[in-house]
Order: C-alpha cells, then structure tokens, then sequence
C-alpha cells in the first residue's frame, strides 16, 4: 500500500488541504462548501498543528493520505523522509513525498493569527476563507497532477 506525504512551507496547514482534497473529503472542483471545509478537524486554527503529521485518510485507489507543515524546514522534511526510508527498509515506491510548494498570503497569515482569540474568531475566518480562495486551484491542480502521476517527486 501506498503512502502520500503533503508538505508544505507554511504556518497555515495549506499542506493538509492538498490531502484533503486528494482523500475526497475537499472538492477538486470550484471552491470548497465554507461549512465544510472548517469542520475538518485540522482547521481547529487554534491549537498549533505545526509540524506534526496528519492523518486524511485514504483515496480511492487505497494509498494513505498524509500532511505535514513545517515552517523554514522544507530540508529537514526531506531528511527526516529518506532517514525514514532506510531506517525501516522501506521501498522508495511506496512513499510519495509531495511539496505544495505553496507559500502563506497575507491573508491566510492574519486569519491564523485573529483565529486564535475568541473574540476575533469570525473575521479570522472571514480572511483565512478568502486566502484559501487564493490558494485553492492551485492545490487542487497540484493534487490533479499527483494522481495522474506527473508530479516530479523525489
């Protein structure tokens, strides 16, 4: 079985919604329901899921659905992978490491930020929502080429 790792660059889990969308649980097509998209459990924007790995589920093919972001360490995630690969003997076939290569936007960045007071919660929402709007085909292009396999993976 397969395994799809999404990273990215980023504070906001830009990353994991690229996972989503190619787990099914996001939309490829137009933009996600608003609703929809701020039930999934990693856009809790104020807890800090930085740097751990998230778990999408699987698409339809079976291969498991990864996500990690990792601010200012995109080398260190490739290091940490490969010391993975050979510490536990794993065929590289069987691990697709996928960056985003998507950036925060301002947007994104202060809705983090104001999501994570009660008080300013909803505007916080309000900006991230129109900064995944900005990203959004962008990641779901991405997540098209993955699936037909013409991403460039290490």
């Amino acid at each position: 079985m397969r395994k799809i790792i999404y990273f990215s660059d980023s504070k906001f889990p830009l990353a994991a919604l690229a996972g989503a969308i190619h787990a099914g649980l996001l939309t490829a097509e137009g933009k996600p329901e608003r609703g929809k998209l701020w039930e999934l459990p990693f856009m809790n924007l104020r807890k800090n899921k930085e740097g751990k790995i998230i778990t999408l589920g699987k698409d339809v093919r079976g291969s498991e659905i990864f996500a990690i972001s990792v601010k200012g360490e995109r080398g260190m995630v490739y290091r940490l992978i490969e010391s993975f690969l050979e510490m536990y003997k794993i065929k590289e076939g069987e691990l697709r490491l996928i960056d985003s290569g998507i950036k925060d936007n301002w947007l994104l960045l202060a809705g983090l930020f104001l999501c994570r007071s009660n008080f300013l919660s909803p505007v916080g929402r309000l900006l991230a929502s129109a900064g995944i709007r900005k990203a959004y085909g962008r990641l779901a292009k991405l997540v098209q080429d993955v699936k037909a396999g013409l991403t460039n993976v290490p």
